[in-house]
């Protein structure tokens, strides 16, 4: 019997499973038809079978804009009382929440002098094409924070928020140090149930015509990852096994294709490099500008 190795090796909950889609038709249908099938619940409300099944698809419409708008407020907070107000609390940054002021979230200083700067996305970063980065940033981080419970498997909550990222990095000519995808729903947790969060590791630069293969970034060197592991799970060793099956390499090339470059992409995990994701590669002469 084979194990899947995104839930036994890695401690991912798929949330693609047959059974969970099984379970979200039912609850969908149950909605979908509840005046029908019972039309008992509502003798003690304000509106009549009739008008829940007339309003139904307008409420649902308006009821998810709700909670999506709710999920995305929330995200800049989450972070803060997560990560950023105990790593300052403990001394490992000092940040500014620059909410409100210029068009990225947070920037500040680790402790070890490096200017940092990180702007915090939900779902698949749909403003990310807004995003201003200070002009000396050492390390640019992106952090998405999953809320939602979609149907996908743990590769497919991966690739939905790694991918606007890349394209984002390379139009905007911004060297991306390292993307943090925390997913309380479905990522791994640790044995007293804190949230591991994975993170994807980029290249030194993103790559041009003039250094297409830049190396890929040293994880001694990443002490903003140490500190965001400390301050999320108390271990601060990127070697430690629980953070190694949490890092993901990748790597980026430009491929030479006649007239033009093809960016190729490798999306590899640290602890089994067996582990990819899956990705495809981006024609570089289609690479637009964002406006």
């Amino acid at each position: 019997m084979s194990t899947d190795p995104w839930t036994e090796t890695l401690g991912f909950t798929d949330l693609a499973t047959a059974e969970r889609e099984q379970t979200l038709d039912d609850v969908k249908n149950l909605i979908r038809n509840l005046s029908e099938r019972h039309p008992e619940v509502f003798e003690d409300e304000p509106i009549t079978p009739g008008d829940y099944q007339r309003e139904l698809k307008d409420a649902i419409f308006s009821l998810g804009g709700v909670l999506r708008q709710e999920h995305g407020a929330d995200n800049e907070d989450t972070v803060q009382e997560v990560f950023l107000d105990p790593a300052e609390a403990n001394g490992s940054l000092t940040y500014t929440d620059q909410r409100g002021g210029e068009r990225i979230d947070f920037k500040g200083r680790l402790d070890s002098g490096e200017p940092f700067a990180m702007d915090v996305k939900g779902g698949e970063g749909q403003s990310i094409g807004h995003l201003l980065v200070p002009n000396n940033t050492k390390h640019l981080t992106v952090w998405s924070e999953r809320n939602a419970r979609n149907t996908k498997s743990p590769a497919g909550r991966l690739n939905e928020v790694i991918n606007r990222i890349v394209r984002w990095g390379f139009n905007q000519g911004e060297d991306v140090a390292m993307m943090v995808i925390r997913d309380p729903p479905a990522g791994a947790r640790t044995d007293d149930g804190r949230v591991i969060p994975d993170i994807v590791v980029f290249p030194e630069a993103f790559p041009t015509p003039e250094n297409p293969d830049p190396p890929l970034r040293d994880l001694a060197d990443l002490r903003f990852a140490e500190v965001l592991y400390e301050t999320l799970i108390g271990e601060s060793d990127l070697t430690h096994l629980d953070i190694q099956k949490h890092t993901w390499f990748h790597d980026l090339q430009l491929q030479e294709t006649g007239d033009d470059y093809r960016v190729e992409k490798d999306i590899y995990n640290a602890y089994d490099n067996s582990i990819q994701l899956r990705t495809r590669n981006i024609d570089y002469s289609r690479i637009s500008d964002v406006v």
